[in-house]
């Protein structure tokens, strides 16, 4: 009897997927504010929560035209232009670079049963990471993976940042094809968003999981999951049952 595999490979989401996700808005605002003290031109602090805050929904993906990847350069020279603050060019990109790399001052934690799943995917399977970089480029969250003893797991890390675009383009889940050498029906994708994983691994023709702890899916096609768990580790018999003997 011959086992035929028709799942070949894996790709997982990142944030609230395999770490749990923390807010740095705080320290970011406090990096900013103590940069433009320096510059004798900080306004204050509330002022700049609430710009910071008025502009936050220009940064998801789902709402920038064509999915395009929004550098934290930008971002940082959005909320700038908002102030009415002008400052040289190293003092903004110092400001770049503290918002990109705060995370490393508390990083963020495995969730409960990831390691034990990928452990017990690694030998089986080529894995691969496809997320989103938001203000935390891919070289800061290669550096926190190391740290956790995760990233030996991944054949392949994809980031927006280094991709250009964000889910759910499919580019950042063709690029993850690519590097892993398979076709879209053989992968699966896991994630926990509807609107960026699951819509993204479908327009690529992938197969989806969607990890919904708890919340309620929703009725549009798009973000319609081929499968939906509550913790990670509930994925490997849904993969036992995806292997067929003939």
């Amino acid at each position: 009897m011959m086992v035929r595999k028709m799942i070949k490979a894996i790709t997982f989401d990142l944030w609230n997927t395999l770490i749990g996700e923390k807010d740095y808005t705080s320290l970011r605002i406090g990096h900013l504010l103590e940069s433009l003290d320096t510059q004798n031109s900080a306004p204050d602090e509330k002022v700049i929560r609430q710009v910071y805050t008025s502009i936050e929904d220009l940064w998801r993906p789902y709402s920038v035209g064509q999915y395009r990847f929004v550098s934290v350069k930008e971002r940082v020279e959005m909320i700038l232009k908002k102030l009415d603050i002008k400052i040289e060019q190293d003092p903004k990109l110092a400001i770049v670079r503290d918002f990109e790399e705060v995370i490393l001052k508390d990083p963020p934690t495995l969730l409960d049963g990831v390691k034990s799943t990928l452990e017990s995917l690694y030998p089986k399977y080529p894995l691969g990471l496809v997320s989103d970089s938001g203000f935390t480029p891919g070289r800061i969250l290669r550096k926190i993976l190391q740290s956790l003893g995760v990233l030996k797991f991944f054949n392949c890390t994809v980031f927006s940042d280094e991709v250009g675009y964000n889910k759910p383009s499919p580019l950042m889940f063709s690029q993850a094809l690519k590097l892993l050498k398979v076709q879209p029906k053989e992968t699966i994708h896991v994630g926990d968003l509807l609107e960026t994983d699951i819509a993204g691994a479908k327009l690529a023709g992938m197969v989806s999981i969607w990890i919904k702890r708890g919340k309620r899916r929703s009725n549009g096609k798009s973000f319609r999951p081929d499968y939906e768990i509550n913790r990670l580790p509930e994925m490997l018999p849904i993969l036992e049952k995806l292997t067929s003997f003939s």
